[in-house]
C-alpha cells in the first residue's frame, strides 16, 4: 500500500476561544495569523510549527465536527533550549495558566505545562540526554 503523500500536518483545535487562542499563541509564542475569519484561525511560526483554531457548531462542517474540545487528550509539546529560563518568564505572563509547575523528570526532561484558552495542555520542555 502506497502511503498518503502529504506535506504539512497541524491540528485543529474546536473552541469558541478564537480570539484568545490566537492571542496567547501570537503573544507569548511567535505565532504569525496565517488566515483569520470569524469563524476559523490558522496560526504558523517561523520554525513551520502551524495550529488551527474552528468555532464549534458551524453550518458548513459535519455534525461529527461541531463539538467544542473538552480539554481531555491533547498535550502540544514545544521544546526549548532551557526550560527553567521560559518558566521563570511564562510566571511573571499575566492570564497564563501554569497547571504543571517546572520539575526536572528522572527520565530525562525538565519542563513545564500551560493551559491555553481553549484548554489544551502546553507542555514547555527542555530534553537533558
Amino acid at each position: 500500500m502506497e502511503p498518503i503523500d502529504v506535506s504539512v500536518q497541524y491540528p485543529v483545535v474546536i473552541t469558541p476561544n478564537l480570539e484568545e487562542c490566537r492571542d496567547f499563541y501570537v503573544d507569548h509564542f511567535g505565532f504569525d495569523i496565517v488566515f483569520e475569519a470569524d469563524w476559523y484561525i490558522q496560526l504558523k511560526h517561523e520554525n513551520g510549527i502551524e495550529l488551527g483554531f474552528m468555532r464549534p457548531n458551524l453550518s458548513n462542517q459535519p455534525p461529527f465536527l461541531h463539538e467544542t474540545y473538552d480539554g481531555k487528550g491533547i498535550i502540544v509539546t514545544y521544546e526549548v533550549g532551557d526550560a527553567g529560563r521560559e518558566y521563570e518568564k511564562a510566571q511573571k505572563i499575566e492570564g497564563v495558566m501554569i497547571v504543571y509547575p517546572y520539575t526536572e523528570e528522572e527520565w530525562g526532561q525538565k519542563h513545564f505545562i500551560l493551559k491555553d484558552p481553549a484548554g489544551v495542555f502546553v507542555d514547555i520542555v527542555e530534553q537533558l540526554s
